[in-house]
């Protein structure tokens, strides 16, 4: 028996007909279903991103509780009373979340540094964390500062990394070889440059806000008390400090006194001792004579010690340790201070490798402090070992040329409450000078050291972006500076 071509075909058809209504109802469903998940998806972002906002907006209400106020809040002990995370007040509603912004200290003593975060918690368990590191507002980055009204005058083949500020107005004077590689800011005009796009890498600022440096940016007395306790308080009768490395050596007079034949008022010996650098912490030398008992010995009773001198003598080598010198009277810069692994990595001190790996990772620092002059005595500097000189590299991009024979440091950041500037004129034949750090002048319109060195390189460090030297430079009534980079978010 035949079957029938008709019905067959008819079949097939309805067949094919179902197949084709069973996966338009399968695919229906699936895109209902990622419709669905799309919006669920949509939703939990949106959400995401309303608890992002809120707590980001917790932290910048919060940042102004880490504002420095004089004989307030001079740091964040009282914030942060435990290494971990605190509490900065209670819970905050923002925009009907709640939100709670947290803390924890970092860095070293008298650096006042921290991570900040705030946390927003939503339904369902959800929450959204915002984190970045704060540091306090400080003066200790600038590269130059001069605080005088007078005109800075600038000198040829001055080079400068880091940023400018003058309260007067700069002029160039038309003179060649003067490159400023970051900010530079005059209270006044800037005058007679060469040319534009050479001199100024990024422009200046004319008519800029007045910076001052108020005192309670150099505290003394914090300074004061942490050498104290760290035991490198030191008084009049202190001639010189000598870094060496990890220690130094302190040069003093020691009085003998005492009753009987042999008592002489004025009885002096000149004697050294060799201490270990303080880390964290600061070498004070105070202005007033040594009280009774300290660098002296009497055969009966010991008297003060009236050895008093107005002037320090600094110099030597910083290896590993952060400290801050701080002097009440004039400090002279009798010869090189260097950071050694500048010396052991010359590479480290050119313009296009301030913000390499190298030169953000070493840990030497120095601040150096005179609440009076400091005189910066380049005559009597001797040159760097040949080892320790930045040569020409001219394969560099741009090239790295024009370096001097006889080379010479002042790592660290100066500031002189009147003045950090040049003593005597000397010779200036074949001489460059490398700052690492920065020069600062309270009341000063010039370091007057284009006079005893045909190059000078003007660099700041940019660690101290992030840090400074301890217990240096603070900025009073100004919130904390959110330090570039840190900032995440990410859930708890």
């Amino acid at each position: 028996m035949q079957s029938n071509p008709y019905n067959t075909r008819r079949g097939s058809v309805l067949e094919a007909a179902l197949l084709l209504f069973v996966v338009i109802a399968v695919a229906g469903m699936a895109l209902l279903s990622m419709s669905t998940l799309t919006r669920i998806g949509m939703v939990r972002a949106s959400y995401d991103v309303r608890l992002l906002i809120a707590a980001e907006a917790g932290l910048e209400s919060m940042r102004g509780r880490f504002t420095l106020v004089p004989g307030v809040q001079d740091d964040w002990s009282a914030l942060l009373p435990t290494t971990g995370w605190n509490d900065i007040g209670g819970p905050l509603e923002v925009n009907g979340l709640t939100v709670q912004v947290q803390a924890m200290p970092l860095g070293y003593p008298g650096v006042t540094h921290a991570r900040l975060r705030g946390i927003a918690y939503g339904a369902f368990d959800r929450n959204r964390v915002v984190e970045y590191k704060i540091q306090a507002a400080n003066f200790a980055d600038y590269a130059l500062f001069f605080g005088s009204q007078n005109t800075t005058f600038i000198g040829s083949y001055f080079k400068c990394v880091g940023d400018f500020y003058a309260r007067g107005s700069i002029n160039l004077a038309n003179q060649p070889g003067i490159e400023f590689f970051g900010s530079v800011d005059s209270s006044e005009r800037v005058l007679n440059y060469v040319d534009y796009v050479y001199n100024f890498k990024h422009g200046f600022t004319e008519f800029a806000p007045i910076v001052t440096i108020p005192p309670e940016a150099y505290g003394l007395a914090p300074m004061r008390t942490a050498a104290e306790a760290s035991g490198t308080l030191f008084y009049a009768n202190t001639i010189s400090i000598r870094l060496v490395g990890q220690q130094f050596v302190r040069t003093f007079e020691y009085r003998f006194t005492g009753t009987g034949t042999n008592y002489n008022p004025n009885h002096y010996e000149v004697r050294t001792e060799t201490l270990q650098i303080p880390d964290n912490s600061v070498i004070y030398i105070d202005s007033d004579r040594a009280p009774v008992g300290v660098d002296s010995w009497g055969a009966t009773t010991p008297t003060a010690n009236y050895a008093s001198h107005n002037e320090l003598d600094l110099w030597g080598v910083l290896d590993y340790k952060r400290v801050t010198v701080a002097c009440e009277h004039n400090l002279r810069v009798v010869n090189n201070i260097s950071y050694q692994t500048l010396l052991d990595n010359p590479d480290l001190r050119r313009f296009t490798e301030k913000t390499s790996v190298g030169a953000l990772a070493y840990r030497e620092m120095l601040g150096v402090l005179s609440n009076q002059n400091i005189t910066f005595e380049t005559i009597l500097w001797t040159p760097l070992p040949d080892y320790a000189d930045v040569t020409d590299d001219p394969s560099r991009d741009p090239p790295d040329i024009g370096h001097h024979v006889n080379q010479y440091s002042l790592d660290g950041v100066y500031m002189g409450v009147d003045k950090a500037a040049r003593g005597a004129i000397g010779p200036g034949t074949s001489r460059e000078l490398w700052v690492c750090g920065g020069i600062i002048n309270g009341d000063y319109p010039s370091t007057a050291l284009a006079s005893n060195f045909d190059r000078r390189n003007y660099d700041t460090d940019y660690r101290l972006k992030s840090t400074t030297p301890p217990y240096f430079m603070k900025a009073y009534g100004e919130s904390a500076n959110i330090v570039r980079g840190t900032w995440r978010t990410y859930t708890l």
